[in-house]
């Protein structure tokens, strides 16, 4: 076999592997003028620009419209409008089926009325903010202790009257990742309505002060404690913070 034969064959094979890739079957229509159907197949209505049998040049239009675009493979139907382009298939997250959900998830929203001891776990040490010990979240509200006279003052001594209230407070331990535990303790809070060192205490001082001795206890809670337990101590403690902070003022706190 000559050199000619050789380069004759060989052009043969590229122009019959340049017609198989560029092959279409039926008929090609402009996009949007093609009938519904996968097929355009029986019962439809088809007009055709032209065929893989069409004369002239390749992808002229017969009918002398100028420019269309022409389908003439089902996936050109598409609208390119809705097919991603590659910088958006590059900016798409794909999902890891293989990965793990989140072990430690973050605290989230914590807050609400009452006290909230917030930690992590050991596990979820690493997630947790930078240098963060556990700390307590929120606290208490004046209105939360609304006192009421139960000995009125007559206003003959140094000091008389007295006053209570009776709140019940929340409290809640998040320590990520596990589920909140909550639970509440109900306290009664007794003072004068007027003493010798600190003068007249209405309703208003009262819920202030109770208000600043509860939290100051609070923060200093040990709330690993079943919440039985931890309502009494807390009512000692508070009892004995009154006691220490404001020596004159009489006041006393029990659960309940």
């Amino acid at each position: 076999m000559n050199v000619r034969k050789v380069l004759f064959l060989i052009l043969t094979i590229a122009v019959w592997a340049l017609a198989a890739c560029n092959m279409t079957f039926g008929d090609c229509y402009p996009v949007g003028e093609r009938t519904s159907g996968a097929g355009a197949g029986p019962g439809s209505e088809p007009r055709p620009v032209f065929t893989s049998s069409a004369s002239g040049d390749f992808g002229a239009d017969p009918q002398g419209g100028g420019e269309r675009k022409i389908a003439c493979n089902e996936w050109e139907l598409e609208d390119e409008e809705e097919r991603p382009s590659d910088s958006d298939r590059a900016e798409r997250p794909t999902a890891n089926p293989t990965s793990p959900p989140d072990a430690c998830p973050g605290a989230g929203d914590i807050a609400g009325d009452g006290v909230t001891f917030l930690s992590c776990s050991d596990a979820c040490r690493s997630k947790c903010p930078p240098g963060m010990a556990p700390w307590v979240f929120g606290g208490f509200d004046p209105s939360d202790f609304n006192f009421i006279t139960t000995v009125p003052d007559d206003g003959r001594d140094k000091g008389g009257g007295w006053q209570e209230a009776r709140p019940t407070l929340n409290f809640r331990r998040l320590t990520v990742p596990h589920p909140v535990r909550t639970w509440n303790c109900h306290f009664t809070i007794k003072m004068p309505i007027r003493t010798e060192k600190m003068g007249l205490i209405d309703p208003d001082r009262a819920a202030s002060l109770s208000e600043e001795i509860m939290e100051d206890v609070a923060n200093v809670m040990d709330y690993d404690l079943p919440s039985g337990i931890f309502c009494k101590r807390f009512a000692i403690q508070a009892d004995a913070a009154f006691k220490s902070k404001y020596k004159g003022l009489g006041a006393s706190v029990t659960n309940p």
